[in-house]
């Protein structure tokens, strides 16, 4: 069938918001199903690969002392981090909108003056024109 023919029909069963892709360098039927049935065969050597280098890796980072004092510095540095992180980020008050799947943060702080004044200024620094 033509370009044109097709995307009349498509255009008649889809409407408005047809959209199209041509890839005119994907394999044929046959390509397709000849590498569908080597994939299992494939995914199976890849595992075992990765099985393999995953058991060594560990072995050789396990004896590694000076490695496991590093990964142990750096864990707690992490956690220090992320605790820090969090208190930074929390406040006692938030205010938003929401719509179907999600609530939007339009201001926060940690009284109601707090949030009102946040917005008020949000709302005048959008009237403001940038010079």
């Amino acid at each position: 069938m033509e370009r044109s023919v097709a995307i009349k029909k498509l255009g008649k069963l889809l409407g408005k918001s047809l959209g199209y892709r041509v890839d005119s360098g994907a394999p044929a039927a046959d390509e397709r199903a000849e590498a569908k049935l080597q994939l299992s065969a494939l995914q199976a050597a890849e595992k075992l690969a990765e099985d393999a280098m995953r058991a060594r890796r560990e072995a050789v980072l396990a004896a590694d002392r000076e490695y496991q004092a590093l990964v142990v510095a750096h864990r707690g540095a992490r956690d220090t981090r992320h605790k820090a992180s969090a208190l930074v980020s929390r406040f006692r008050i938030t205010v938003g909108t929401t719509s179907d799947l999600f609530f939007h943060v339009k201001a926060q702080g940690d009284s109601w003056e707090d949030v009102i004044a946040k917005l008020t200024a949000d709302r005048r620094s959008e009237r403001v024109p940038a010079e």
